[in-house]
Order: C-alpha cells, then structure tokens, then sequence
C-alpha cells in the first residue's frame, strides 16, 4: 500500500482517539499500519517530531495533538 497517496487526503474526522491514543484510521487498525504509514499520517496531519519515534509511541503522540 502506498500511505502516501492512501492518506493524501486524510482529516482529524478520519481519525478513532481514544483516550489520548489513535487507534484506527479509516478502516486501518494501528496494528495493521507500517512505521511509515504513521509517518504518512503524520506529515498529512503537520504533527512535528515524530521523525525518530518508534511506532509503539507515535499513536499516543498522534493522539495527544
């Protein structure tokens, strides 16, 4: 899959929060998501400092933006 083009258009209302942490966006769970596809949704969302976050993390730090 390419997040890239996948994720090009993505809001904050495609997004499952809960509690401070993103579980699913659309119909992709986290766990079923790649570090870059993070990255990807990050760079969608302008969340800064996520460069060298570890995957485990970069839910929680999507989640509290």
């Amino acid at each position: 899959m390419d997040a890239n083009k996948l994720f090009e258009d993505l809001t904050w209302a495609d997004l499952l929060i809960v509690q401070d942490e993103l579980k699913a966006i659309h119909e992709f769970q986290i766990k079923e998501l790649k570090h870059r596809d993070l990255y990807a949704v990050c760079s969608c969302l302008k969340i800064m400092g996520v460069e060298n976050a570890l995957k485990e993390a970069m839910p929680l730090q999507i989640g509290e933006h």
